[in-house]
C-alpha cells in the first residue's frame, strides 16, 4: 500500500514537473530533430539511414504482435 502511494506521487510529481516546462520540452525536442536531419541528410546516407530506421520499425511491430 505504502509503495503504491509512493510510485503514484513520484508519477503524478514527474508528470506535473514535465507539464509545467512543456514548452521548453517542445523547444528542445524540435532543436534535436533539426540537429538530427541536418546530420543525417548532410551526412550523404540519408537513404541508408532510412532503411535501417524502418528495419528497427519493423522488428518492433512484428515483435508487438
Amino acid at each position: 500500500m505504502m509503495t503504491t502511494f509512493i510510485a503514484m506521487a513520484v508519477m503524478v510529481g514527474s508528470t506535473l514537473l514535465v507539464l509545467s516546462n512543456l514548452r521548453l520540452v517542445a523547444q528542445d525536442t524540435l532543436q534535436v530533430m533539426r540537429d538530427v536531419s541536418t546530420r543525417v541528410i548532410g551526412s550523404g546516407r540519408f537513404w541508408q539511414n532510412l532503411a535501417f530506421a524502418a528495419l528497427w520499425a519493423l522488428i518492433f511491430a512484428l515483435a508487438s504482435l
